[in-house]
């Protein structure tokens, strides 16, 4: 009996390391329902008779079929960014794209940063000093618009046939727009 569980012995404990490298052992035995991938499936191309049998080529066996595209490709195609660009200007009417001329020029392609800069330093708190030398002013932090030099440069668009909104909006300096209580108390000295 004692030569038996010896025998034994190097199975008992050779068994669970052999088990050890099965990363799912009930996935590796069939313990488990492993459906079929749903992304996985392909479809197939639709059957159609020729007009002309003579011009078929000869079926070579073990090929792919020329029509037949991988699924994984489709998948690939289907996805990528430069094919729903693509795909986006063909299928728009001509009503869409009406709307879009009217909607005006495209804008920048950093509009999305430049945006999330300029709220990022207007939310940002002024500090000790800046909220001192504000203390008392009504206004916080808003630029105020040069109306001279805004009305020349609107004049000068129109003669140039240029939009309003060509060029940037001339402001009075952050300082110079309204003072607190020790800006004012400063300026006297």
């Amino acid at each position: 009996m004692i030569r038996s569980s010896r025998a034994t012995l190097p199975f008992l404990l050779l068994g669970p390391l052999l088990l050890a490298g099965c990363s799912n052992p009930s996935k590796t035995f069939g313990l488990t329902v492993t459906p079929p991938n749903a992304f996985d499936v392909g479809t197939e191309a639709p059957l159609s008779m020729p007009p002309d049998l003579q011009a078929l080529p000869t079926p070579v066996p073990g090929e792919p079929r020329p029509q037949q595209v991988s699924s994984s490709t489709e998948a690939q195609s289907i996805l990528s960014p430069q094919s729903a660009l693509q795909n986006a200007s063909t299928t728009m009417g001509p009503a869409q794209q009406t709307l879009l001329e009217q909607a005006g020029p495209t804008p920048p392609a950093n509009i999305r940063a430049t945006i999330n800069h300029d709220a990022e330093q207007e939310s940002r708190s002024p500090g000790f000093v800046g909220s001192l030398m504000s203390f008392g002013s009504s206004s916080k932090g808003a630029k105020v618009v040069n109306a001279p030099a805004e009305q020349k440069r609107l004049q000068e668009n129109a003669a140039l046939g240029e939009p309003a909104t060509k060029g940037t909006t001339p402001a009075t300096a952050p300082g110079q727009a309204q003072k607190g209580v020790v800006g004012r108390f400063l300026d006297l000295f």
